[in-house]
């Protein structure tokens, strides 16, 4: 709830409309939960790549937003999640892929470390596309103090 002085004002703004002190406190709160939901929808579902088998990084996980590069750049979610049957890529949405499931810190015969998936992935695609981060620091940026 906001502070005292902007309830005031805004119970005083209500009764100046017309409106009971209980009507005017429901309308403030029904836009005010308007407002929160509207920012919160309004993000991009951006996403930090955590993953635990990462342990002495060198820079923070690489942020990454997912509605940006599934919804308006329409790429097919099969371009970067995958999971290999018979040479065949047979990943579906309803299945929770962890990358670290199958790549892990080093290579392991055709299945490529889990930070060069990534950087093949990601950098390849941005560098094809001549578009999106392709520097450490763009991807992985430091935290501000």
């Amino acid at each position: 709830m906001p502070n005292k002085k902007i309830k005031s004002i805004l119970i005083i703004i209500g009764r100046q409309i017309g409106m009971k002190k209980s009507n005017a406190l429901i309308v403030i709160a029904g836009l005010i939960g308007l407002f929160v939901f509207g920012l919160a929808y309004a993000q991009d579902d951006i996403q930090s790549l955590e993953h635990d088998i990462f342990v002495n990084r060198e820079r923070p996980a690489a942020v990454f937003p997912h509605t940006l590069h599934a919804d308006d750049l329409e790429i097919d979610c099969l371009d970067c999640h995958h999971i290999y049957k018979d040479g065949e890529n047979v990943w579906d949405e309803s299945e929770l892929s962890d990358c670290t499931g199958c790549h892990s810190l080093e290579a392991d015969g055709k299945i490529m470390s889990a930070m060069k998936a990534f950087h093949a992935n990601c950098k390849g695609c941005h560098l094809e596309e001549n578009k999106g981060p392709v520097t450490c620091g763009e991807c992985h940026p430091k935290k501000k103090e």
